[in-house]
């Protein structure tokens, strides 16, 4: 039987702080947090749409392999564990890495199109949109790629423009007036993330007791 209590989506733009809130849920919920990112579901590059000046959009729902999607969370749902690879994102020194995920109380479905694909969207009980200012955004993503992805400024600043903002526009912001929640992240994140974390508290710890 699958221990699993509480699914949660965690969606937002690039650069919004999906991965430092699912931190500070891992901090808050020691040792009863498990997490599916679509992230490591990207298909090979050679099945991806390029542009129209060469450059392989990794920002539309079809980068990613939604059957694969479908049928790991299936399983983790029904209480197995799963692996999953660890996608590069252009960083060699994480490809092939994988990782075993344990279904724990509450699982978190985290990344970009969480909301879009319909399969995922119908398994979530609650579905948590981060927002943050554009320029924040763009800031953050810059610091990121050119970091840790090794791409250049002019590389990042490309696919904001070309691929990110239409994705977001198309993809993501559609779902942000139907989520169950919206934490503002600019400078830090804004009071409902206690909401958050109370809605969290209460399915986790009263969810056999009699309502009232």
């Amino acid at each position: 039987m699958s221990k699993i209590k509480f699914i949660i989506g965690v969606t937002g733009g690039s650069g919004v702080g999906k991965t430092t809130l699912i931190k500070k849920l891992y901090q808050e919920f020691k040792g009863r947090v498990s997490t599916f990112s679509l992230d490591n579901y990207y298909l090979p590059k050679e099945h991806q749409y390029v542009d129209e000046n060469g450059v392989i959009n990794f920002d539309l729902p079809t980068a990613l392999d939604q059957n694969r999607i479908q049928m790991d969370l299936t399983r983790l749902i029904e209480g197995q564990t799963i692996e999953q690879e660890i996608y590069g994102f252009n960083n060699p020194g994480l490809e092939k890495e994988k990782i075993h995920i344990v279904p724990k109380e509450l699982l978190i479905v985290e990344g970009l199109f969480v909301m879009h694909y319909p399969f995922v969207r119908d398994v979530l009980q609650y579905s948590v949109y981060l927002s943050v200012k554009p320029e924040l955004q763009l800031q953050r993503r810059m610091v990121r790629d050119v970091n840790e992805r090794n791409y250049t400024e002019a590389d990042v600043l490309y696919q904001w423009h070309n691929h990110v903002i239409p994705s977001y526009q198309n993809y993501v912001r559609p779902f942000k007036e139907t989520s169950s929640l919206i934490i503002t992240n600019n400078e830090h994140f804004d009071e409902n993330i206690h909401t958050l974390t109370e809605v969290i508290s209460k399915n986790l710890f009263l969810k056999n007791e009699p309502s009232v």
